[in-house]
């Protein structure tokens, strides 16, 4: 009794009393980052992208992402007016 008592996380208790299964841990988000980031690559590199809301949402991720190897913006430089040093 007691191994199925574990198998099936649930505590041995007096005949009365409730038994609930335990709370599981958080997952880390890392892990489910990495998982989403792999479910959208899979859907969206299947042959015949069907431009649905999950390849939508693959694009600004992938944006996202690799907005850090574009080349930046240029903005044109303004030009101070020449000021008179005081003397």
């Amino acid at each position: 009794m007691a191994a199925h008592a574990e198998l099936d996380e649930t505590k041995t208790t007096p005949h009365n009393a409730l038994s609930l299964p335990r709370a599981a841990e958080p997952a880390d988000e890392t892990d489910v980052m990495r998982e989403q980031l792999e479910y959208l690559i899979g859907h969206a590199t299947d042959p015949g992208a069907c431009g649905c809301s999950e390849c939508q949402r693959y694009l600004r991720v992938r944006s996202l992402l690799l907005a850090i190897f574009s080349e930046p913006e240029r903005k044109p430089v303004q030009q101070l007016a020449a000021v008179p040093m005081a003397a």
